[in-house]
């Protein structure tokens, strides 16, 4: 059974519209601000950072939340970390769905003090070689203000996975910008959405339709034995179909 469907995902991989994924997904924010003259590699970084915290939901109201955001930076995030007046956003104001300013402040913060010594993520990665497990939980940490979730506590931590796979595969959706001798696409896990999960329940790849730590690790075991360089390949067609 697994086989004839990992043969049907590769034939719709075979055939998938990159550009129609890219403009209706939050990705295309990435590919926006790399247009922009004089962007950075720690802008881009900066960019998808930010974007992850409102990444849930629908994709229209992703993207328009992450425009407002890009906006507030006026599209230099990167100057915006290390200058801007962030403090100034009221603790209570509600930036998307459960995401309130006192939380973005304090993740902010937290990206201020690491770019005040660093500059940029993919420099520091290659300087220290940080193995990609060491990078998840970092990105935990960074986001615990926001709830984005932590392997610790069982969560999907879903921001987290499609932040990394915007930032370490690379083709014409993902940018790979933090790929390195110890971080690579092979590394990546599941980005546990709740239609993913139903999906993959359904398929019979995972034991239960809930997002967990425990969800990600199965559906990952399945796309890792179907293709150990490129795993989350798979996860583009369990998003954007719908099996029966």
């Amino acid at each position: 059974m697994k086989s004839l469907l990992k043969d049907e995902l590769d034939q719709m991989w075979e055939t998938f519209d990159y550009k129609w994924f890219v403009s209706n997904d939050p990705i295309q924010m990435l590919h926006k601000i790399q247009r922009v003259p004089d962007s950075s590699i720690a802008d881009i970084e900066i960019c998808a950072m930010l974007i992850a915290m409102v990444s849930w939901g629908q994709p229209n109201s992703i993207i328009y939340a992450a425009n407002v955001l890009m906006s507030q930076c006026e599209w230099k995030p990167y100057y915006y970390i290390k200058f801007g007046d962030f403090y100034d956003i009221p603790d209570e104001l509600n930036i998307y769905r459960t995401l309130t300013g006192k939380a973005f402040k304090e993740v902010c913060h937290l990206l201020r003090r690491f770019y005040s010594r660093n500059s940029s993520v993919k420099e520091y990665l290659k300087k220290h070689s940080i193995t990609f497990d060491d990078l998840l939980i970092s990105l935990c940490n960074l986001y615990e203000p926001a709830r984005l979730g932590s392997p610790y506590r069982n969560s999907a931590c879903m921001r987290i996975n499609m932040l990394l796979r915007w930032m370490v595969r690379q083709d014409e959706i993902d940018l790979g910008l933090w790929q390195t001798d110890f971080i690579k696409p092979e590394n990546l896990y599941a980005i546990m959405s709740p239609h993913v999960a139903q999906q993959a329940q359904r398929m019979g790849f995972i034991s239960y339709p809930k997002e967990s730590w425990k969800a990600v690790m199965e559906l990952t075991h399945v796309y890792r034995q179907w293709d150990i360089k490129d795993p989350l390949k798979y996860d583009f067609i369990l998003t954007t179909q719908n099996f029966k």
